[in-house]
This record gives structure tokens, sequence and C-alpha cells, in this order.
């Protein structure tokens, strides 16, 4: 009698790919010259200016290990090998493309975003990889670097290794602080789905010419960290958080530009404005009651904002009005006295619950592209 095997036949490549995924193992699989030709598209004119070429290359979700073979194609400026099983050290053979101006590999097993420097390199996008620290990146002329939905605990970027960085995007990482190094040239800086209760004022006011900070979606209770040395800051946002009190956002106060605050959410969107008595001859159905009731209090809030922050052009999804203006001046010295009579339990320290230290990492596919995405 025939001994059975100690696994059951697997027949066909990608069932023996699902095999051994399923065991753990990686398969070693290389891009072929033949494949990597089949992954070419857009044609258009090369460096020279005359020539024509291909200028992109995709090679997504093929299970590769090695990639060497998108060498022989020196004219790509463009490439996606999104979606394989890559490390650091076959992704750094694509720094030998002469004119690669844009590396997409997200959904690879990427340790460490510090390739070889590629001298016309200006946008990385390194997401949903394995990556644990920021040292040494050094890209000369890179503009936007995307480390999102990875496993980063604090950031230690060099400024004289990234000078021309503009928009850096940190999201569904691990940071519990907004601190650490940041190059001075960042612009845009995106740190939503974090653990972020803190931010320190010394490393953020470093960043004089940050016009966006999206911090949506993290553990902020007070918005201690902001300072005048900010003053090309437009947009701020920080929804859902654990704001609870109103007077935290005279704080922004201190930035001279800010144009627009996102703070739906929140805690404080529940405060209530002053209760009105009803008369008998007002009676009202109970879901039209309660649609007042939530009118007034976004009212109550957006005016009282207003007070505290006359310049505002938009709050959350609505522009400012003439009429809310108008409201929020005549008013300031009486509201501005009612929001700092608010309970200050907030100000006391934060206790650090086991809840919010956690690990509950995940990941979405949604890709986000201006300051008011996410709102």
């Amino acid at each position: 009698m025939e001994e059975e095997d100690a696994f059951p036949a697997v027949k066909g490549e990608d069932n023996i790919y699902k095999h051994f995924l399923i065991q753990g193992i990686i398969v070693p699989k290389i891009l072929t010259f033949d494949e990597a030709s089949k992954c070419l598209s857009n044609l258009g004119k090369d460096e020279s200016g005359v020539r024509y070429a291909y200028l992109m290359l995709s090679a997504n979700d093929m299970k590769l290990t090695d990639i060497s073979k998108i060498t022989c194609f020196k004219h790509v400026l463009f490439v996606d090998v999104s979606g394989n099983f890559l490390e650091l050290e076959a992704l750094q053979i694509l720094c030998e493309l002469p004119y690669l101006i844009l590396l997409k590999a997200e959904r690879n097993k990427i340790t460490s975003a510090a390739l070889n420097p590629c001298p016309y390199l200006q946008v990385l996008v390194l997401n949903k990889n394995q990556i644990t620290e920021t040292n040494n990146i050094s890209q000369p002329y890179l503009e936007t670097l995307d480390l999102s939905h990875n496993n980063i605990y604090e950031v230690h970027l060099d400024s004289d290794k990234l000078k021309e960085l503009k928009q850096l995007e940190l999201k569904g990482n691990q940071l519990t602080e907004l601190a650490g190094d940041f190059p001075v040239s960042v612009e845009k800086l995106y740190v939503a789905e974090n653990r972020i209760q803190k931010i320190i004022v010394s490393d953020l006011s470093k960043l004089v010419n940050l016009k966006i900070l999206h911090i949506r979606e993290n553990k902020l209770h007070k918005l201690d960290g902001f300072s005048d040395n900010l003053r090309n800051l437009t947009y701020l946002n920080v929804r859902r958080n654990k704001i609870k009190q109103l007077r935290q956002f005279r704080k922004l106060a201190c930035l001279p530009n800010l144009d627009t605050l996102i703070i739906i959410d929140n805690p404080v969107m529940s405060t209530k404005a002053t209760d009105k008595v009803r008369g008998e001859e007002e009676e009202v159905s109970d879901e039209e009651e309660v649609e007042a009731e939530e009118q007034d209090k976004k009212d109550y809030i957006r005016i009282s904002i207003l007070v505290m922050l006359p310049n505002l052009k938009r709050i959350n999804k609505v522009p400012v009005s003439l009429e809310e203006r108008d409201e929020a001046f005549f008013i300031a010295e009486e509201k501005m006295e009612e929001i700092m009579k608010e309970e200050s339990s907030d100000e006391e320290s934060i206790i650090i619950s086991t809840t919010d230290m956690t690990t509950d990492y995940t990941t979405e596919t949604e890709t986000e592209g201006v300051a008011q995405r996410e709102e």
C-alpha cells in the first residue's frame, strides 16, 4: 500500500502560490523581459524631446520578488509595482533608472524607505508595507512622500536630505505625538488615523512653510502646540478627535492666516445652546424639535468659534456667512466670557487608557488627494 503524501498534490502555478502562501512561504518569482514588456504603457516623447518611448510600467499584483528586468527600459519615468512580495533590496534596482520620476510600491514587504538617491525622483509611495522607521531617506528632488498605513512610531527626516519635500503623508501609523524631525520645506502634512494625543510645539513650530495640517481621527483633547511661527497655515482638520471644550479653539488665535477649520465629530459638537422655553402655542413634532435643537447647536458652536477666530472663512463644510460674522462681532465680549466659564476638567492631565494604547491597526483602500478630502 502506497504511503500518502504529507501534502495534497498541488497543480498549476496559481495553486502552487496559494499553497505556499497558506504555509507562510514566499515563492521566488522573477519578472521576465516579456512580462515586463507587456506592462508598458503611455507612449510619449523621451528625455531627448525628439524620440518616442513608453514612459510608464505597471507590474501590479504579480507575486514578484525580483524586478531587475525593468532596468532594461531606461526611458521609463513612472513605475508602479504595487501588490507584490518585494523587499527593499529588490526595489533598490529601480534606482538605476536614470529618469525615474514616480515610484509606487504599495502592499509589498518593504521595511524601510531608505532607497538609494534617484536624481529625478519626485513622488515615492510606499503605503501598506512594513516600514517601522523613517531614518536615512535621502532624495534630492522628492516632493511627495507617502508612508501611510505602515507601523511608524516616530518621525525622523533630515531637511538636508529632503530639501524639496512638500507633501508628507503618514496616515494610519502608530504616532502618539505630533513630534519629531520634519523637513522645514513641508507644506502639507497628513497624520490622520494615528494615536496622537499631544502636539509638541518645539517640533511643529519649525514647519514655517506648513499650509495644510490634516490630523483627523486621533486622540487630541487639547489644542496646545500651535504657535505664530505657523504663519502660512490656512487649513486645519481636527475632525473626530476628543476635544470637549469650545475654549480650546482660542489657542488657534495665534495662527494669523488660518481660514478653514474642520471640527465635526468631536465631543464639543454636542455642546448645547442656551435652552429656550417653548410656549404651548409653539408646540411642534418631536422630529421638528430634534432638528431645531441640532441646528441651534451648530449655530451656537459656529458663532462661538467665530468670536475666538474671526478670520475664518469656512467652518466644517459651510462657508462663514456675513450674518454669522456680524453676530459674532456684536456679541463677542459676552460670548467670550461665557466660553471662558466652561468647566476645566479638560485642562487636567490626560490619563492614557489601555484601550488607547492597544493596537487595532487597520487599512483602507481609499486614497486622498487634496486637503478637503475626508472632511
